[in-house]
């Protein structure tokens, strides 16, 4: 009787053992995607850009958010810590430059952190920002929206002639 009832407590914890995985709860999605945008605000002409190795194209200086490139992976919840890694090339911006330093690309790379969402966007705008500072908003708004959290749109200096 005593080997009866062992096995059949055996059996019935290896039925509801399946069933108690599914019945688990896991957020409905753990990642999402954005499309990339590029905002610069700098005099430098960027010639490409990657974040994670996702390519997001071009940027004149002082200009951007006009195109998306699609898409990079982020999860659906922020943490402390979660950064990425940004690779662009540059070059002077201004037509006509003909210096050597300003004519020949320089290519830069940062890990940088991503802002802290309270919930996924549809959108990474990446902010180029002078002294090779870089900022990453993850929201559905562009720059210069009303509660954007991150910079205003760029604008060119008054005597910025180009």
């Amino acid at each position: 009787m005593k080997r009866t009832t062992t096995l059949a407590l055996c059996a019935l914890a290896l039925l509801t053992l399946p069933l108690a995985a599914c019945s688990s709860k896991k957020p409905a999605t753990e990642s999402y995607s954005a499309n990339i945008s590029a905002y610069n605000h700098t005099q430098d002409y960027i010639h490409e850009f990657y974040v994670d190795g996702a390519g997001g194209g071009n940027s004149y200086p002082y200009g951007g958010g006009g195109s998306f490139v699609c898409c990079i992976s982020f999860p659906a919840k922020w943490r402390a810590g979660l950064n990425a890694t940004v690779k662009w090339t540059t070059s002077s911006g201004i037509p006509g430059d003909k210096r050597p330093d300003a004519i020949k690309p320089r290519w830069h790379e940062k890990v940088v952190p991503i802002e802290k969402y309270d919930e996924p966007g549809g959108l990474l705008n990446v902010h180029f920002l002078p002294n090779n500072e870089v900022r990453l908003i993850i929201s559905n708004k562009r720059a210069g929206a009303k509660d954007y959290p991150g910079p205003a749109s760029p604008v060119k200096p008054a005597d910025w002639k180009w």
